[in-house]
């Protein structure tokens, strides 16, 4: 064969001949040749084999040329045709190279065999390719018209592709070298193999599951290509340039360098693309966070597959945890996270590679506190996984933890959320102990302390003295050696001191350098030693080892008198401290082993305790530092973020189950998740009480029945209310899923009954309220077992356990009619008869219960009990008008007995105790000392004894709940019976009467009443009414008048009023209470006694009163608003009270009221802004909720903005400067809006004219300095600047302004920017000025003053025109005229500050008065004129009936009528919320 197949650069070069002996294209074929021609080529080849294609070559290479002209069955017969030749010539070639020995014609043939084949695969699987893209294409995008000659395929090009690449594969997996001579392929060959693959790469589709044969072929092509035919640095840039630009190939490009690196046996590919990548530029990585990305995913992957060559070649990379892309940092911190994990975690590993692993902790650390939240989250991720899987060293457990507590309060949610798995993970996979309870752990210590002190004190003190004694026999020749060679060193310092940066290199640690020193030592190379330490003391100069040498030779060098100053010494003790160390360890190691040898089993013992004692001081620290964090993820347990409220509740059902004692904490506060809008919350809490209580661990059913009780009746104790509610609605939940089983109920009832044998008193009782809380889903629990209920909860243990009669009752009122269903009546109530067994042992157990003293739970029981009466019975009035006439008798008798005591006390005892107390407190009756509530002051003879003011208390505590349930029993109950029974008598009419005569009866009706049949007006008419007539008997009916609960309200108003009469706290607060649902009832009753109440409120000396008081004045606001509206100033005024817990329901109080539109949000709403900077955390969060959920209703906060600054700005009302600007701060952080913004630049910038002081200025100019400025609100600063340009002299009110033009500068108009310069230099001017003017108005008035003091009675001296700080020469002109008010809202008219004159003004609020109409408002702005009682003055008015002393107080009457007409409100609203509780 005379002609040579040379690989074309383009098609174009198989035309022209360039050399003597290439192979050239005879003809290229026209399209209607083709078809005969192929079928000459399937011809050739059944009759010569595979030198048809050195015959034929021509007729594949014109279906290449005219491809796009060519149908696509013919390329597709073309295509299946060189398969076969491929196929063939593979085993052709396979036996020729099994020679030893090729004739050149042979080598020649086979070779452009070989080379034409590889060159017709390649540019038909191209054109296939291309072909298969542009379909793909077309499909996708549904643009244009598809060319059915180039893209309607007939054949699957998925299993092609993959046949062709294995074709190739199998001819480049050949010693085909030996065909070239000598045998080196030329590039071209090379590159066309590869240039093919990588573009096969480039299609997304490789990456499926079924291209993986595909994939591995290719992968294997390469691998040929790197180890065969040089490759392998083309492949690592082709590797690089491929991962910038396709993302999909991370994974496959790995895969294939792991492949390339393990199966071919080549490192340099993994080692040349580490070097590409640490020469990146790191402005670059940033700029293409894309590529970037694709790098560090491919360098994690690929150390996941061979970790031990990417370790080699790490170092490349570290460069670029220093860089700015955080994304490559996090790549390389994934490298080192995965060489730890696959390399580092042997257990015998040497020196190098622990020194390494150390090296990589390290680093990984140090990122924990990275600047970016991504790298923090990825290197807690990393950790994550090395303590999952146990490769964490034991001495690094403690520092780490200690790290990842700290990023428990991280701003990032992703990096709580990985440091709560941290934490987790460390518990799962701690090496301590199963059970981490810090108490046992710490008694154990201790104890095992104690034993080993005692085992072995003097054997610990004579090793440590003879170890010490050798050390230093092995120092003392050294030093003198030392010595004398510091000595010669000392005048060589300069010279040292340069070459010490280049003795410690960047990754080594502080024990590796003082081991060096130590060698140095031994060797005796003391120069270098010297040099070593002192680039020691430069590399680490806060080592704490190095800091402890300071210390000790530096009391060593105080015992050398003529030596402690010389630097020489000094280092003469640092070194021998490290030798000293160096030595002791070793020395200590090595008796160790030797002891061990030794027969002597005492050391043993002891060595084996040592380590007990050590592993229990370990544990001791890992579960302190588990409870340090318990605190931290309790928090997170109200965090708005859905992870961190879902791995908190992972972590502390973990710490529970292994025994930490304070994830008790964290399982109580999960509690109230149940009531989550979250799904995946309510759902993990669920799931968290189901794993932790309702899994016991074997047993049959009874066992964990039981066990299952035990463990909910544990989590009862110690709850709060606010815990034992959401423990209701987690019981309902798990009864609705279907967790607690009927034998767990049956168990409950066996343990309330006290059947099960060592049940105590309160496990009865958790029983029964686990079942009043399953009662909850399930009203049939209850329901069946009425009678076991009234046995056992009210029988005989209740005479003795109101707690008990208690939740007895609780568990009752569970039982009532089922719910209505929509469209449906209302079923029939489910009442008891009056006799009733239930009823009579309420009954007996209230009253014979009453004289129980010491128990403080029957009021909690009495109240339990009325509402269960009022529930269940079918005449609850008469039942508990038997009850207070029993109570009122017993009342009587404890005075009659009292009476009848004090009457055998003789007399003249009496008479000496009255004597004393009059000369002991002269002044005893004055009305100044009235309100002292201590017993000495009180009148013995109408002063009640204690057994009958205990029973007076719980008789008024009874007698209140009994009117506030009869409101609620008529209001609801009656209501609702009246409703339904009139449905059911007109469903009967309806049924009765046929169709005919309704249609006749309608039009016998008169119109009016036809139109109200048809619209439904009839029967809301007749529920008017009854609404109404049961509103007059709430009025006249219950508490006032000739009634049984009308004749305790005048008692109710003794008490109240007579504080000195009725001292006890206890009973006072009953009082008050009582006199509150009293005044719930009736609106003239409420009206009557409004004043009190309010007097309560104020003077009360208790702050439980004055707390309850304002919780019942926020619903006496919801029921009658006309009422209590003039009196909210005094409802505001208690948000300045010294009790913590007065101004905390104060708050909450209002807020329910304002956030439900009770209550208008003006004037007042100062006093709630100064809750924000409260002492208080508790009340300061609540304020700030307040406001934030007040800011979610349209431009409230806007609108008491101007308000709100102009009081606490006043000096007299206000707060000071510094709470000032905390308050102003966050309410600012509400203004958002650009026109509010502007609107409230101009108001306070007129109100600049209105201020009194130099605070007032400084005060308007921090607020104006905290909005955001647009060019409108710039203008308005420009328009407005006579305003404030006089106050500029102050330093402060500059220094806002300068704040203000900095902020902006930030947006950059043109136009602005001009405004923004001219008002800057307008500012200056003025500033500037402003100070000339003081010094001058300065020198002014003392020249004044010394002018005054000669010239007496002369006028003074005028002031210059410029006045000093704190006057302007607005207030100089109008301060004779009228007084301005900076708490006046008069001062603003729609924007513009009111320049009214004097007179003017105070003709406005009569015309005000004379527009004024009668209407409901809310208004909490005005002032109030009703005043309070004072109850140091004594009474002259009114007498309680049987009474016959004069009372202390002053009449119940208020002494001034308000102004504003009340109206009365046509339907009343119910309270929302009972007193004894919460708002």
């Amino acid at each position: 064969m005379s002609f040579e197949f040379i690989i074309p650069s383009q098609k174009d070069d198989l035309l022209n001949k360039t050399e003597i002996n290439q192979y050239v294209v005879d003809e290229v074929l026209s399209f209607r040749e083709i078809p005969s021609a192929l079928q000459s080529v399937k011809s050739s080849f059944r009759s010569n084999g595979t030198q048809c294609l050195l015959e034929k070559f021509d007729v594949f290479f014109s279906i290449i040329i005219l491809k796009k002209d060519v149908k696509p069955d013919l390329k597709e017969d073309a295509w299946q045709l060189i398969l076969k030749v491929g196929k063939s010539l593979a085993t052709e070639v396979a036996g020729v190279l099994e020679d030893t020995s090729l004739e050149p014609g042979s080598r020649l043939a086979h070779l452009n065999q070989v080379k034409m084949l590889c060159y017709l695969l390649c540019q038909y699987m191209e054109m296939f390719e291309d072909d298969s893209n542009e379909k793909s294409d077309v499909i996708t995008t549904g643009k244009g018209r598809k060319n059915k000659k180039s893209t309607d395929m007939v054949i699957d090009w998925e299993v092609e592709r993959e046949n062709g690449v294995k074709t190739l594969l199998h001819l480049v997996s050949l010693n085909i070298l030996r065909l070239w001579d000598p045998p080196i392929a030329e590039v071209e060959f090379v590159n066309m193999i590869t240039n093919l693959v990588y573009k096969l790469l480039e299609n997304p589709h490789i990456v499926y599951v079924k291209a993986k044969e595909t994939r591995t072929a290719i992968f294997n092509i390469v691998g040929v290509m790197v180890k065969r035919y040089n490759h392998a640095l083309s492949a690592s840039l082709k590797i690089l340039q491929q991962l910038q630009h396709f993302e999909h190939l991370v994974s496959p490009l790995a895969e294939m360098t792991s492949i390339i690196t393990t199966e071919y046996g080549n490192k340099s590919v993994v080692a040349e693309i580490m070097r590409e990548v640490g020469r990146k530029d790191p402005k670059d990585l940033v700029r293409d966070n894309t590529g970037t990305k694709s790098f560090a995913t491919f360098l994690v992957e690929l150390s996941e597959k061979v970790p031990g060559v990417m370790m080699s070649n790490i170092s490349v990379v570290l460069c670029h945890l220093e860089g700015e892309s955080y994304t490559m940092r996090n790549g390389v911190l994934g490298v080192m996270g995965e060489i730890l994990l696959k390399v580092l975690s042997k257990d015998s590993l040497e020196d190098k590679l622990k020194d390494t692993r150390d090296q990589f902790l390290e680093k990984l650390e140090e990122h924990i506190h990275d600047v970016n939240a991504f790298v923090r989250s990825r290197v807690l991720q990393i950790w994550l996984n090395l303590v999952n899987e146990k490769c964490l060293p034991l001495p690094r457990h403690e520092h780490l933890l200690s790290l990842c507590i700290g990023r428990l309060q991280d701003k990032s949610s992703q990096v709580r959320k990985q440091a709560i798995q941290l934490v987790t993970a460390f518990i799962k996979s701690n090496p301590f102990a199963a059970k981490l309870s810090l108490e046992d752990l710490k008694a154990n210590y201790e104890k095992e302390k104690e034993k080993l002190e005692s085992m072995a004190p003097e054997e610990q003190s004579v090793l440590e003295d003879s170890t010490l004694v050798k050390i230093e026999e092995e120092w003392k020749p050294l030093e003198k050696k030392l010595r004398k060679a510091l000595k010669k060193l000392e005048g060589e310092e300069e010279m040292e001191e340069d070459n010490n940066e280049e003795l410690i290199q960047d990754e080594e640690s502080a024990n590796s350098v003082m081991d060096r020193i130590y060698n140095l030592l031994t060797e005796e190379k003391f120069s270098d030693a010297k040099l070593l330490l002192a680039a020691f003391k430069d590399a680490f100069p806060d080592n704490s080892f190095l800091q402890d040498i300071s210390k000790e030779s530096q009391s060593e060098a105080d015992t050398e008198d003529s030596q402690r100053s010389t630097d020489a010494n000094i280092d003469l003790g640092h070194m021998k401290m490290i030798f000293f160390g160096h030595k002791k360890q070793s020395l200590v190691i090595t008796s160790g082993i030797e002891e061990e040898k030794e027969k002597d089993p005492i050391v043993n013992e002891v060595t084996k305790q040592q380590v007990l004692v050590q592993y229990l001081k370990d544990c001791c620290a890992f579960a302190t530092q588990i409870q340090a964090a318990v605190p931290v993820i309790c928090q997170l347990l109200g965090s708005k973020t859905n992870t961190d409220i879902l791995e908190a509740i992972d972590f502390f059902v973990t710490g529970f189950e292994f025994g930490v004692t304070l994830t008790m904490m964290g399982i109580r506060r999960m509690l109230h998740l149940i009531w989550s809008r979250e799904s995946s919350v309510k759902e993990a809490v669920v799931s968290a009480y189901k794993r932790l209580y309702l899994n016991p661990q074997g047993g049959n059913q009874r066992a964990k029945a039981f066990s299952i009780v035990k463990n909910l009746s544990a989590l009862l104790s110690g709850a709060s209310l606010g815990d034992l509610t959401s423990l209701e609605g987690l019981v309902v939940e798990l009864m609705k899923s279907g967790e607690i089983e009927q034998s767990v109920i049956q168990m409950l009832w066996e343990r309330f009954a006290m059947k099960v044998p060592n049940t105590t008193v309160e496990d009865s009782r958790a029983a029964v309220t686990l079942l009043y809380m399953i009662a909850g889903a399930d009203m049939g629990v209850v329901k069946s077992n009425i009678d076991v209920l009234v046995k056992e909860g009210l029988g005989e243990r209740a005479e003795n356990d109101f707690i008990l009669a208690r939740d007895t009752c609780l568990a009752l009122l569970k039982l009532g009619p089922p719910k209505k269903v929509q469209g449906q009546l209302q079923a029939e109530p489910f009442r008891f008869p009056q006799n009733h067994q239930m009823f009579d042992r309420l009954q007996t157990l209230l009253i014979n219960g009453v004289q129980q003293f010491e128990n403080s739970y029957w009021i909690p029981f009495g109240e339990q009990a009325i509402n269960v009466i009022y529930k269940l019975a079918e005449h609850p009035d008469i039942i508990c008008g038997d009850i207070i006439k029993a109570l009122a008798k017993e009342v009587i008798k404890a005075e009659q007995l009292n009476q009848t005591l004090s009457q055998e006390t003789p007399m003249e005892e009496e008479k000496q105790e009255e004597t004393e107390s009059k000369e002991a407190d002269p002044q005893d009756a004055s009305p100044s000392n009235s309100q002292d509530t201590s017993p000495s002051n009180s009148q013995p003879s109408s002063q009640p004894s204690s057994s009958a003011t205990v029973i007076l208390t719980r008789l008024i505590a009874f007698a209140g709940h009994i009117a506030f349930r009869q409101m609620v029993h008529l209001d609801t109950y009656v209501f609702g019976e009246l409703k339904r029974r009139r449905a059911i008598q007109e469903q009967k009419k309806d049924m009765k009467t046929p169709k005919a005569d309704r249609r006749g009866s309608k039009v016998d009706k008169s119109t009016a009443e036809a139109i109200e049949d048809e619209l439904g007006l009839a029967g809301a008419a007749e529920e008017d009414a009854d609404a109404e007539y049961i509103r007059k008997v709430c009025d006249v009916e219950i508490v006032t008048g000739d009634s049984l609960l009308g004749s305790i309200g005048p008692l109710l108003v003794t008490v109240c009023t007579n504080q000195n009469r009725y001292s006890d706290p206890h009973l006072r607060s009953a009082a008050t209470l009582a006199l509150a649902k009293f005044m719930l009832v009736s609106s003239e009753f409420c009206e009557s006694n409004l004043q009190l109440l309010f007097t309560v409120l104020e003077k009360s000396p208790y702050p439980t009163i004055r707390a309850n008081t304002i919780i019942a004045l926020g619903d006496l606001t919801v029921r009658f608003p006309n009422l209590i509206e003039p009196w909210t100033p005094h409802m505001y005024a208690r948000l300045r009270d010294e009790s913590q817990t007065v101004r905390k329901n104060t708050l909450q109080v209002l807020t329910h009221l304002i956030l439900n539109d009770m209550v208008k949000v003006k004037g007042q709403i100062s006093e709630v802004a100064t809750c924000v900077v409260d002492h208080n955390e508790r009340i300061s969060s609540l304020a700030k909720l307040f406001f934030h959920e007040l800011s979610h209703k349209g431009n409230a906060i806007y609108n008491i903005m101007p308000d709100v600054i102009s009081r606490l700005s006043d000096p007299d009302v206000g707060v000071d400067e510094e709470n000032f600007r905390i308050i102003m701060k966050y309410l600012f952080s509400f203004i958002q809006k650009d026109r509010q913004c502007e609107s409230l630049v101009e108001k306070l910038c007129h109100r600049f004219r209105a201020t009194k002081t130099d605070r007032q200025w400084r005060d308007l100019s921090f607020c104006l300095s905290m909005m955001s400025y647009s060019e409108k609100s710039i203008r308005k600063l420009q328009e407005n600047f006579a305003c404030f340009g006089d106050k500029l002299a102050d330093e402060d009110v500059y220094s806002c302004f300068c704040t203000i033009i900095s902020k902006s500068r930030s947006f950059a108009k043109p136009t602005a920017k001009t405004l923004i310069d001219e008002l800057e230099q307008r500012l200056q001017q003025c500033h500037t000025k402003g100070l000339e003017d003081g010094e001058i108005a300065v020198k002014a008035s003392q020249v004044s003053s010394q002018v005054a003091a000669q010239t007496k009675g002369k006028s003074r001296t005028k002031s210059a025109k410029t006045p000093a700080k704190g006057r302007t020469p607005a207030r100089g002109k109008r301060g004779g005229q009228r007084r301005l008010d900076s708490s006046s809202e008069e001062d603003f008219v729609d924007g513009v500050e009111n320049t009214t004159p004097a007179p003017r003004s105070k003709r406005q609020p009569k015309g005000r008065q004379a527009r004024q109409k009668p209407k409901v408002s809310f208004d909490s702005d005005s002032d109030s004129e009703i005043e309070l009682f004072d109850l140091d003055k004594s009474s002259q008015g009114t007498q309680v009936t049987g009474e016959g002393d004069q009372s202390d107080d002053s009449d119940l009457m208020p002494t001034k009528r308000s102004a504003r007409r009340v109206l009365t409100s046509p339907r009343r609203i119910l309270p929302l919320q009972d007193l004894n509780g919460d708002v």
